[in-house]
């Protein structure tokens, strides 16, 4: 996504943070009054990969590589979020191959993540890609007074 697709990324965003507050570590709270002008930076310092369909923009993946010179071998996935009715139909497929393909590109040994231990759904997709566990963050987020741990997964790309 380029920062002509701002408007569409705020508003997908949004609705993830509300609809699933459980499955991030950000908050509708913080990103709901921020600019249009943090939305474009978003875009243009990262990689986000959106999914359109002729309905608009209907999912998100954040893609993020480590610039320090000893970790540059090195991304993280998040923020990724499918509209209801796209999922279980490929969708979210179809945005952590994007971000596959865009790590074999960028010449990474790996690709890392963390996903709420709630989230299954999520789990299994990434699981069905080649993502292992590799560790948990006991208590990792705190939800409406209730801690929820998160799983680590890595896919390496260099086997």
């Amino acid at each position: 996504m380029t920062a002509a697709d701002a408007l569409a990324f705020r508003h997908v965003r949004l609705e993830a943070l509300r609809l699933h507050p459980e499955a991030y570590g950000s908050t509708l709270a913080q990103w709901e009054n921020l600019p249009e002008s943090r939305y474009i930076q978003r875009l243009e310092n990262g990689v986000i990969f959106g999914l359109w369909t002729d309905k608009g923009l209907e999912g998100l993946l954040a893609y993020d590589r480590e610039d320090g010179h000893n970790a540059g071998h090195r991304a993280s996935l998040h923020a990724v979020y499918v509209r209801k009715r796209l999922r279980g139909k490929g969708a979210v497929d179809l945005l952590i191959e994007a971000a596959i393909a865009q790590g074999r590109t960028d010449g990474l040994a790996q690709i890392e993540l963390s996903v709420a231990e709630t989230n299954t759904r999520a789990y299994d997709a990434y699981a069905r890609h080649g993502f292992v566990r590799f560790g948990v963050i006991p208590r990792a987020l705190l939800i409406k007074g209730n801690y929820v741990d998160e799983i680590q997964l890595i896919r390496r790309l260099d086997d």
